[in-house]
C-alpha cells in the first residue's frame, strides 16, 4: 500500500511539473485572476476602445471591428483542448456572447479579401463541417507591456498536416474610416487587456 502511494505521489509531482509546460502561462484578466473558459469577458484595447460586429459591404456576414467610443461585446473563450483556465498559446475558438441581425454564428473565423489584400476576421459559419476547421485563434503575453496585457495571433496547431499561413491580428483602417480586425504582418498587433463581463 506504502508502494502504490508513492507511485502515485511520484505521478501527481511529474504531471504538474510538465502540465504547465504543455500549455504555458495562464491568462489573466486585469484584475489578476485566471481567465476561465465559458465566462463573458471584454476585450479592452490598451488604448481604449472595444471589439464588436458590423457588416462590410452591407451584408452578412458580419466582420469584427474596433470602436473607440465604447468597450465593446463580451467574448466567450473556448479551448480546443478543454481546460478551464485559459493558458497562453494554445487554440482557441474566440465567440461574441450576443445576437446578430444576420442569425448566424457569432464564432470568430477568417477570410481573405484579395481586393485589399487583407486576411479579415469574421464571424458566422457553421462549427460542423466536413473539411478541417482551422478558425482557431491564441492568445500571447505582449512583451515588455506590463501585466496582464496580450495579443490575439492565427497559428492553429489542430491539424498537424495543414500549414495555416500565421500572424498576428491587428487593426486595418479602411478607406471610409473603418476599423476592421485583420492578420496582417504589416500592421501593429492589437494589444488588449481582459475584463469579466
Amino acid at each position: 500500500m506504502v508502494m502504490y502511494s508513492s507511485q502515485a505521489a511520484w505521478t501527481l509531482l511529474v504531471v504538474a511539473l510538465i502540465l504547465p509546460l504543455a500549455y504555458g502561462d495562464g491568462v489573466l484578466d486585469i484584475a489578476g485572476t485566471p481567465v476561465v473558459t465559458g465566462t463573458d469577458y471584454k476585450i479592452l484595447p490598451v488604448n481604449g476602445g472595444g471589439l464588436s460586429l458590423k457588416m462590410r459591404n452591407n451584408s452578412c456576414p458580419m466582420y469584427v471591428t474596433y470602436n473607440n467610443n465604447d468597450d465593446g461585446l463580451p467574448v466567450i473563450f473556448t479551448p480546443y483542448e478543454y481546460v478551464k483556465a485559459i493558458a497562453e498559446d494554445v487554440d482557441l475558438e474566440v465567440q461574441f456572447s450576443a445576437a446578430t441581425i444576420c442569425v448566424q454564428s457569432t464564432r470568430w473565423r477568417i477570410k481573405s479579401d484579395s481586393e485589399v489584400n487583407k486576411d479579415f476576421i469574421y464571424t458566422g459559419g457553421s462549427s460542423s463541417s466536413s473539411s478541417v476547421d482551422l478558425d482557431y485563434f491564441r492568445i500571447s503575453k505582449s512583451e515588455g507591456d506590463g501585466s496582464n496585457v496580450y495579443e490575439f495571433s492565427y497559428c492553429p496547431s489542430v491539424c498537424s498536416t495543414c500549414r495555416p499561413a500565421c500572424g498576428s491580428l491587428g487593426i486595418y483602417t479602411d478607406e471610409d474610416g473603418n476599423q476592421w480586425l485583420v492578420k496582417d504582418s504589416e500592421i501593429d498587433p492589437l494589444k488588449v487587456q481582459f475584463q469579466r463581463a
